[in-house]
Order: C-alpha cells, then sequence, then structure tokens
C-alpha cells in the first residue's frame, strides 16, 4: 500500500479497520448480517460487512472491510480485509482472514486443538488460550477479556475495559439505548452494544486526532 498517506493515520487506519458476540452466538435469533458505514471525521470512506450463517451445530461469520481515504479526489490509502470465523457451542474453532493494507499483506489462520487455539500468522506460529476472542468486536463478550487475538496476524493485545453505563446512539437513522464500553492497552475503541448484545457503534481517535465511527446503516 505504498501511497502517500500521512504516517499517523496510516498506523491508526490499519491497527483498526478490522474491528470487527458470545451472546450472539448464544442467542436464538442471531442476526443475519449487521452493514456498518466507516465515516472519518464525518465522511464516508468505506463500509464494513458482518454476515452470520448459524445452523444446529456451529455459527459462521464473515467479516469484509473496505476503505478508501481521499485527498481532494486522489487516493491515499485503502484497506481490504475479509475473515470467516467459526464458532461452535460458543467457542471458535477457526478463523481465517487475508488483509490488504495499501499493498501490505497479511493472511492468518487459526484452529482450535484440545488445549489451546494453534495460530499462523504471517508465516509466524504461536498458541493462545482457547478461550481467546478474536478482536472482530461483533462479540459483547469482548468487553469481558483481558486480553483479544488480533485478526490481521494473530498476536495476543493486552486489554482494559470500562463501563461507561447506558447511552443513545443512532441505529438506522433512529435513536437506539445501547450500553458504552471504553476499551484501552494495546488496542482503543468505544463500543456500543444494544439490550440484544448486537453491536451497533464502534468509535475511536486515529493518531492524527481524526474521528473513526462505524455506524450501523
Amino acid at each position: 500500500m505504498p501511497l502517500p498517506m500521512p504516517l499517523p493515520v496510516r498506523a491508526a487506519l490499519a491497527a483498526a479497520l478490522t474491528f470487527v458476540a458470545f451472546a450472539a452466538v448464544a442467542r436464538a435469533a442471531t442476526p443475519t448480517a449487521l452493514n456498518f458505514t466507516v465515516l472519518r471525521n464525518g465522511e464516508v470512506i468505506g463500509s464494513h460487512t458482518l454476515k452470520f450463517r448459524n445452523d444446529a451445530k456451529r455459527l459462521q461469520v464473515t467479516v469484509d472491510t473496505a476503505v478508501v481515504v481521499k485527498v481532494a479526489i486522489i487516493p491515499v490509502y485503502r484497506f481490504e480485509y475479509h475473515d470467516t470465523e467459526v464458532w461452535q457451542n460458543g467457542h471458535l474453532t477457526a478463523l481465517s482472514s487475508k488483509t490488504n493494507d495499501d499493498g501490505t499483506h497479511h493472511h492468518l489462520n487459526v484452529v482450535a486443538e484440545p488445549d489451546s487455539l494453534d495460530v499462523k500468522g504471517d508465516d509466524k506460529e504461536s498458541h493462545l488460550p482457547p478461550s481467546a476472542l478474536p478482536a472482530s468486536l461483533w462479540n459483547p463478550a469482548t468487553v469481558r477479556q483481558a486480553m483479544l487475538m488480533n485478526t490481521l496476524d494473530g498476536h495476543a493485545m493486552t486489554i482494559k475495559v470500562a463501563d461507561l453505563g447506558e447511552d443513545t446512539v443512532s441505529v438506522h437513522g433512529k435513536p437506539r439505548r445501547a450500553h458504552h464500553y471504553a476499551m484501552t492497552g494495546d488496542l482503543s475503541r468505544e463500543l456500543w452494544y444494544d439490550a440484544d448484545g448486537t453491536l451497533v457503534q464502534v468509535r475511536f481517535k486515529a493518531k492524527d486526532n481524526s474521528d473513526l465511527r462505524y455506524v450501523l446503516r
């Protein structure tokens, strides 16, 4: 992706644009899709889509992110991400992702073994606890974790989460009550989940202080 995007913005976007629910896994009415608009300082720069396919034995989740940042009409940054997750009985059993971060490519494959998640990211192998959650963020159990797995290359990220209480956000252009959390550490995000445990908004600051948001449409 070697295009002349300011490095602080590039670093923040690269770390953040895969954001992408334990309760959703457990819910009978798992949504079929969540479609987010990606905004930078209020300007639309792309989309983030999650699709859910649930049957009696497993839940499959696919995540797609496509972002283009422009200065005037000139594209200066592109981000493309595809992720497939497989869950059984509320546990991650497999994950694969491919990322094109403006020309820098990442590949990740994760397989659950009895005592660990076997992780191969960018040709490096590691092991994480079998209970580790990916940082795709759609799972509301995310806010009860002290560590998340990066979904680009699989490395472990240490986090802390503060409960900021009830809030109101815009969903499909209408106000909706949602619970607000602030995540800090190796991954910094503000997250909103509605009463059903559905992720409805994500917000964070880039290093250049621009405001980045995922808004459910």
